[in-house]
């Protein structure tokens, strides 16, 4: 259990430092990210508004467990 948590720690870790030396290489993509993230904070508010607060965590949490244990191959 304290493996998984430090392993997802460090992806996520892994994630923003490749984000960061991406967006440095790339500013190009600085307008397409800020899009992203209005267009993810709207599907958030919206979804927050329709279903509540808690289970709209509960669904992005499915998801991201979802996405972490599905195999490809």
């Amino acid at each position: 259990m304290f493996k998984t948590l430090i392993y997802v720690v460090l992806m996520i870790f892994l994630i923003v430092i490749l984000g960061s030396v991406l967006l440095e290489q790339f500013p190009q993509l600085v307008p397409l990210w800020n899009e992203f993230k209005l267009i993810v904070a709207e599907l958030y508010e919206s979804s927050k508004v329709k279903y509540g607060t808690i289970a709209t965590i509960a669904i992005i949490f499915a998801v991201a467990m979802m996405i972490g244990t599905s195999r490809i191959g």
